[in-house]
């Protein structure tokens, strides 16, 4: 697979200049993003943000809670901003 990228050219000079193998470090770079999710997906924080989530869905389609508008949240976060 091919893929392009833009990098600024006093950047590509440097990458250059410097003898880095560009390859390999976009190799190593891929593979970390990917551990990295993977980590978190198995994760027991993943566990608890998704049990989160999944209980805060359930009491919105329950109507325990209730989903406000967008304008009247930036009302409550201004007034709170403005308790601080």
């Amino acid at each position: 697979m091919q893929i392009s990228l833009n990098i600024q050219d006093d950047i590509y000079q440097k990458l250059v200049n410097s003898g880095v193998d560009m390859q390999s470090k976009f190799n190593e770079y891929l593979t970390n993003l990917v551990n990295q999710k993977d980590t978190y997906m198995h994760s027991k924080e993943f566990q608890e943000d998704r049990a989160y989530f999944h209980q805060a869905l359930e009491d919105i389609e329950s109507g325990k809670d209730e989903l406000i508008e967008h304008r009247e949240y930036e009302e409550d976060m201004k007034k709170f901003i403005e308790s601080l």
